[in-house]
């Protein structure tokens, strides 16, 4: 609370920039400009049907990119708004490593908007945020995946059960890993708490960037595991 009211002063005293070019922007609401916001990377339709990413320059009648045509995954869909690159990367930086607060509601809008999108009025049930490690939410003092899920939660009229999931193990950064490595170390990582509203329930899974896939698979298969119906997996990004 303290964090995000220093946030909202900061914002008037100090105008935000534009995430993509720089220039000042008139409020903190919108992270870019006009011009930046139509050349922010959409991933466009079709879109794999495992990992969620675009295949419109593959052409008509491809289901699956290469990277997941042999591959299976526990969760039943990924949604991502853009490609992990250019100003949604300096999206994720800005919350994640700088506590650009402000950017919490304008993602977890976004996110909503492309659930409603492809899901309809009634996506889901339940929403939980990939959670973070106490000693690393110690560091960064706020859990982005949980902000997003919290506002999300919001807007589709959904509960938010931000202590379903546990981080029991303390983890390497995962963006120095390959998969293999990623898988390993998330190895027993996670833990769920019993909850009768798992069973037979649409969840939406929710974190900032979507890469390997090895983060949603380790969460994905403790939801399964406890009953769950659909697991659809939702990032701000796809690397």
């Amino acid at each position: 609370m303290v964090l995000e009211l220093i946030q909202g002063i900061r914002s008037l005293v100090f105008p935000a920039p534009c995430l993509g070019c720089g220039q000042t922007l008139e409020d903190d609401v919108t992270p870019v400009c006009s011009l930046c916001m139509k050349e922010m990377p959409r991933l466009e339709p079709p879109w794999c049907q495992r990992c969620g990413r675009s295949l419109a320059h593959l052409g008509k009648g491809i289901s699956r990119c290469v990277g997941c045509s042999d591959r299976r995954s526990e969760w039943d869909q990924v949604i991502s708004l853009w490609a992990y690159e250019g100003i949604p990367k300096a999206f994720v930086a800005a919350l994640k490593y700088h506590g650009r607060l402000s950017l919490v509601s304008f993602l977890g809008k976004s996110m909503a908007q492309a659930v409603r999108e492809r899901l309809g009025e009634d996506p889901a049930d339940l929403i939980l945020p990939v959670p973070l490690h106490p000693t690393r939410l110690r560091e960064r003092t706020f859990n982005q995946a949980l902000g997003l899920a919290q506002e999300m939660a919001r807007q589709l009229n959904l509960p938010c059960l931000k202590h379903l999931l546990i981080r029991v193990k303390p983890t390497r950064p995962q963006a120095e890993l390959s998969r293999n490595e990623r898988l390993a170390n998330l190895h027993e990582a996670f833990r769920i708490q019993p909850d009768p509203r798992v069973r037979r329930s649409r969840i939406l899974l929710i974190d900032d960037v979507f890469t390997t896939g090895a983060t949603a698979e380790a969460c994905t298969n403790l939801l399964k595991q406890a009953g769950a119906s659909a697991v659809i997996v939702v990032t701000v990004a796809h690397g």
